[in-house]
């Protein structure tokens, strides 16, 4: 019989077979540490919520905790100059600006999507009783690899679970409803 180059169609399959259990691994690693992100921030959102801070505060401290996991940044950061300081103080304000996304502002990818099929951060945060919380998690996040949709039933986004988190509401406290 004629062996020659079996070994070579052999290694090869063994290395396709490997590549493949290698890239589903750093999926599974992307997914893992978009979760934990999740749970951190919205850890954030129910600390800001239980201190009694501004719905835009707490939003936006969320959305800072979640950064790694927020796509790429999409600031506008012009190139620096010599500022006079009612410039550098209009700077300041627009930074400032939690609920909007200025031109000096930081901004990602999740945090305000031009359409719905594109990747969302969500953040819910409630106070109920005496008790604060925050939900955080991440909608239609892609896949690292097209190749590895076959895997997952065919899909090319997958949602991130929430990460989930309660505390006791401190602002009850020392703030007047």
């Amino acid at each position: 019989m004629n062996q020659r180059g079996s070994t070579i169609v052999e290694s090869m399959m063994c290395i396709m077979l490997l590549c493949l259990i290698f890239f589903g691994l750093l999926q599974i690693f992307q997914w893992s540490v978009a979760k934990m992100l999740c749970e951190y921030s919205s850890f954030y959102a129910t600390k800001g919520r239980a201190l009694g801070y501004a719905n835009s505060i707490i939003l936006r401290g969320a959305q800072v905790a979640a950064t790694g996991a927020s796509g790429q940044d999409n600031s506008q950061t012009p190139a620096p100059a010599p500022f006079t300081r009612q410039e550098l103080s209009s700077r300041a304000e627009d930074y400032m600006l939690y609920s909007s996304y200025g031109t000096y502002g930081v901004n990602y990818e999740y945090w305000d999507p031009a359409d719905t099929n594109t990747p969302m951060l969500e953040i819910n945060h409630w106070s109920f009783g005496d008790f604060a919380g925050a939900r955080v998690w991440i909608n239609n996040m892609p896949l690292l690899s097209p190749m590895l949709s076959p895997f997952v039933g065919g899909a090319e986004n997958a949602d991130i679970p929430a990460g989930e988190s309660a505390m006791f509401d401190h602002s009850q406290l020392y703030l007047e409803n």
